[in-house]
């Protein structure tokens, strides 16, 4: 049986048992979904695979079934099986046992911390937070939220609240291929665009620039 633990606040460690089939993994995720929504969604959470072979098409569906419907964030992969881990890494997920790691050796700024990938949407209500960059290679909805230390890229729409340098790095930055939000967040410094604004709805980046927020065409590929 998946079980979550809470090793500190905001973090869970969601175990997923070796024994399990495929569709009993699934089964249960989809469980999780509706009893644990209240616990998850908003957390970080370490997905503890063991020692069990995941192949890139099992992650996809526990994204689909279980992490994008809870609205929690995978901050690591913990696994044993070598090849399961060099397929994590090469779909750029951060891999590694973060329960065993001292507070000195977590990152305390964005230097050094590894980037988010989260492939797929954010509804509304959803929220990303990461100590790092965030990479969204969907849309992010109305009412929902990234919150990340570091830059913030959407390949997608990005129709809900980016806060990037949520830290107070004001060097950092959020780019979108359709920019279509209110607001936008760099550091301590906020942005609000009008729908009327030239720069609606086109790709951008935006960065701070002394006390101006400013938004720049993404350059075409």
């Amino acid at each position: 049986m998946i079980h979550l633990k809470g090793i500190q606040t905001g973090i869970l460690r969601c175990v997923v048992p070796e024994e399990l089939s495929e569709k009993k993994i699934l089964e249960e995720f989809e469980e999780l979904t509706v009893s644990g929504k209240s616990l998850l969604e908003g957390s970080s959470v370490i997905m503890d695979l063991q020692g069990r072979s995941f192949g890139a098409a099992l992650v996809a569906k526990i994204w689909k079934y279980f992490i994008e419907p809870t609205g929690c964030s995978v901050i690591s992969w913990a696994v044993t099986d070598p090849e399961t881990a060099a397929a994590l890494q090469r779909m750029g997920m951060d891999v590694g046992d973060i329960d065993n790691r001292s507070r000195k050796e977590r990152p305390s700024s964005r230097k050094g911390s590894k980037a988010l990938l989260y492939t797929g949407t954010l509804r509304g209500g959803q929220k990303i937070m990461h100590e790092g960059d965030v990479i969204i290679t969907g849309h992010v909805n109305v009412g929902s939220e990234i919150s990340a230390w570091g830059h913030i890229v959407v390949l997608g729409k990005l129709k809900g609240l980016a806060h990037a340098g949520s830290k107070g790095d004001e060097t950092a930055s959020v780019s979108a291929r359709s920019f279509e939000s209110g607001q936008v967040r760099i550091g301590r410094k906020v942005g609000l665009i009008d729908k009327s604004s030239d720069i609606w709805g086109k790709a951008v980046v935006i960065t701070v620039n002394g006390d101006e927020v400013l938004l720049t065409e993404w350059p075409a590929i």
